[in-house]
């Protein structure tokens, strides 16, 4: 990814957001964007008029980078933000060359501490919502209900930690593999849009392919499996088997943009998606309900108006149990059952 002038501007004025630090973070630590933040540090510092007080404020800057490089601590994110604003203007005043920074992530890279060197971030879409991202390299994602994405802010290595579900769209690196690490297989691609589901409590964890090619490696890192578009991995957590199936990739990742399709899809799998998405516990009585084969497509309605809605066009009837108040405050689950008709 190249440096985008409007994300600098955000961070050298300290109005930037977590993925605009994360992206400054990765073009200082990338040798290969050192001359294009020459550049751009060099037009900032041009347009910079001048400071009263400088020197004094030179003493102050020095010797919080000076406290930020010896630290064992985590690095702040406003900390860095002033820094990196301060530094420009000054360098303005004094005519220090743009490389000025170029050789302070030197330094960093030379003597990094063992917490800076293990820095990790986590982006959490809480139970019932969907959260959009984007790391270091451009890669665009999405994380589903109760999911979570977790990366090193040094994103030398294209490599990302999931809980739940998330989508992502991964940009062709020559040579540089992206990697989705889950606690029942990796994934690997170069580039491509691709789905990995992998809840805790769920029994199979899935990888569905939307485009380009992936690999899919068990934990000894040995290639189990490859996806071509329209295809689905399902891994049994209790047998450890992956099945591949053929499917309509568009109707599995259309959560990401608010929408549920199912087209031909048994009431099973209906169910465990919506449980999924509205942190429900959706109860299915008899066989024939859990097997019956249905389409539709639901967009942010509530569940009880899904529910409403299937039973108009379905043979179904159901019944939802009101939330119970916990001893600690919180709320139960919501609960629903459901049967067909000429079944008690």
């Amino acid at each position: 990814m190249g440096i985008k002038k409007e994300i600098l501007k955000r961070f050298i004025s300290d109005k930037f957001s977590l993925n605009d630090y994360l992206s400054v973070m990765y073009w200082f630590k990338n040798e290969s964007h050192s001359s294009d933040l020459k550049t751009n540090m060099q037009e900032e510092w041009n347009n910079t008029g001048d400071i009263e007080g400088k020197t004094e404020r030179l003493n102050k800057i020095l010797q919080l980078l000076h406290k930020q490089i010896n630290s064992e601590r985590q690095y702040s994110l406003s900390l860095a933000g002033k820094i990196f604003h301060y530094f420009s203007k000054v360098a303005a005043i004094f005519f220090i060359p743009a490389l000025i920074s170029i050789a302070i992530l030197y330094y960093l890279n030379r003597h990094p501490s063992k917490e800076v060197a293990e820095v990790f971030t986590e982006i959490h879409a809480p139970v019932g919502t969907r959260a959009k991202f984007e790391l270091p390299d451009g890669t665009e994602g999405w994380l589903n209900s109760g999911s979570s994405v977790r990366f090193p802010v040094n994103f030398q290595k294209r490599e990302v930690e999931i809980s739940g579900e998330a989508w992502f769209d991964v940009p062709h690196q020559d040579s540089k593999t992206f990697r989705v690490i889950t606690p029942y297989f990796n994934v690997k691609v170069l580039g491509t849009r691709f789905n990995v589901v992998a809840y805790k409590d769920e029994k199979t964890a899935e990888v569905i392919l939307e485009k380009g090619k992936v690999a899919v490696l068990d934990k000894n890192e040995k290639l189990a499996a490859e996806l071509i578009p329209d295809q689905e991995i399902i891994f049994d957590k209790l047998t450890h088997k992956l099945t591949k199936l053929d499917i309509d990739s568009e109707s599995y990742n259309s959560w990401k943009d608010g929408l549920l399709i199912f087209k031909n899809v048994p009431m099973s799998e209906i169910a465990r998606r919506l449980e999924r998405k509205y942190n429900a516990e959706i109860i299915l009585h008899g066989d024939s309900l859990q097997s019956s084969i249905f389409r539709a497509t639901f967009s942010d309605e509530r569940l009880d108006e899904i529910c409403k809605m299937m039973s108009e066009v379905a043979p179904i009837r159901y019944k939802i149990h009101k939330r119970q108040k916990q001893d600690d405050g919180t709320f139960s689950q919501s609960k629903i059952e459901m049967w067909l008709k000429e079944e008690n």
